[in-house]
């Protein structure tokens, strides 16, 4: 093989010989270069994905001890409040604010009960309330001590005097189950 090379005249052994390279490096590029060029691209889309991950779960526990900070303050809420009488108090708070000869009806609801967590209800209906009225008696309701929600709110203005307002309320309050 030897004597083979040494009969090519130089022309054609430089030929062979860039022939020779050009295989080499392409043999280099294939084999070698190219594979770990995936390899690095591929594992930077993993760290990228890893990273995503990572910081998705931190968001997520500082999410968890938000919530469970604030199920621990409902649960403390929910606890003070064992002996509330939902019926009495949202009975005394529209005597105060519109009057008994303004209510129609209180019709509490029998109870609820899902994870350990008491919802009492009562459906209000008021007449002739102006505006002011229902703002404040709304108001007063989200700002008890005890843990109430206006679950449901229905007004529509009077046939007789457009300044006067109708509603229907329906309002829950939550407490622990004995």
């Amino acid at each position: 093989m030897i004597n083979h090379l040494r009969q090519l005249s130089q022309r054609d052994r430089m030929a062979l010989i860039i022939l020779g390279t050009v295989v080499g490096l392409t043999l280099l590029y294939l084999a070698i270069i190219e594979p770990y060029r995936n390899s690095i691209a591929t594992l930077d889309r993993k760290i990228a994905t890893r990273q995503a991950q990572t910081l998705r779960i931190t968001e997520l526990a500082t999410e968890y001890t938000t919530l469970r900070q604030k199920l621990t303050e409902v649960e403390k809420t929910l606890a003070q409040h064992r002996g509330f009488s939902l019926f009495s108090f949202v009975e005394k708070l529209v005597d105060r604010i519109a009057g008994r000869e303004n209510l129609v009806y209180m019709r509490p609801q029998p109870p609820v009960e899902l994870n350990g967590v008491k919802e009492e209800t009562v459906a209000i209906k008021l007449e002739k309330l102006r505006f002011d009225q229902f703002t404040t008696l709304l108001y007063r309701i989200e700002t008890a001590d005890a843990p109430l929600q206006v679950k449901n709110l229905r007004l529509k203005s009077r046939f007789d005097n457009a300044t006067l307002l109708d509603g229907v309320l329906t309002v829950a309050a939550y407490g622990k189950m004995p």
